[in-house]
């Protein structure tokens, strides 16, 4: 009798044990589930962000200025490869009507001037908004030299844009920023660090400072594309 209800009591047992394990499974976290599987959508790209205006806002770009040589060295062009990464970005992107440079250069012929107040000639080309800015640094490091005449480190080039955007209706300055950026290349041989007067198509120095500067301009058409 003793015998028969200790196993029927086991038997009880087993069957509760049988229950819970599916539930348990069921209710367990897959890696999907806690989004080690995919990024947020936060962490998307800026040039995969949705537009921030549901309008199309047209916009003038002012060819930027370039005061490089306050770090020692000018580096000539690299401004006008900030001014078309920034242009190309903002067309790719479908979120901009962007005025063509070549009506910016008629309105100022027309004018009879070398140059025009940025809002008038964004207000003539009809823009909405204008985008002026700065090229303050463009500096190339060589790697140290350590112990038995050893390099250490690598050769880096640094990179910043200063920007405005403003809105012409209202005068506003939506954004006001310094994008920098940095690159560097550790088997890039350089005898001493460039100074005085190189250009941003140098063959040796020239793709360091393409890096540099397009990661100096994605973050400052990160920063306008969240505004308008």
């Amino acid at each position: 009798m003793r015998r028969g209800v200790v196993s029927l009591l086991l038997s009880i047992a087993v069957l509760g044990l049988g229950a819970c394990a599916p539930g348990a499974t069921r209710g367990a976290a897959s890696p999907a589930d806690n989004g080690s599987a995919a990024a947020p959508a936060d962490t998307m790209a800026a040039a995969d962000q949705p537009c921030a205006s549901p309008d199309t806002p047209v916009v003038a770009v002012i060819q930027f200025d370039n005061t490089t040589a306050q770090y020692g060295t000018t580096v000539t062009g690299v401004e006008d490869a900030a001014t078309a990464r920034l242009i190309t970005l903002m067309k790719e992107s479908g979120c901009y009507t962007v005025v063509e440079r070549s009506v910016l250069q008629d309105l100022i012929a027309q004018q009879g001037l070398e140059s025009l107040d940025p809002i008038e000639l964004a207000k003539a080309a009809g823009a909405g908004y204008v985008v002026t800015g700065v090229v303050t640094r463009a500096t190339i490091a060589k790697p140290q030299v350590g112990l038995f005449g050893v390099s250490v480190g690598a050769a880096t080039a640094r990179v910043e844009v200063d920007v405005r955007a403003t809105d012409i209706i209202t005068g506003e300055v939506v954004v006001s920023m310094t994008g920098g950026g940095d690159a560097s290349n550790p088997k890039l041989a350089l005898n001493r660090t460039p100074v005085g007067r190189i250009s941003y198509d140098d063959p040796t120095v020239g793709p360091l400072l393409a890096d540099a500067s397009t990661h100096a301009v994605d973050q400052v058409v990160a920063a306008i594309r969240a505004e308008f």
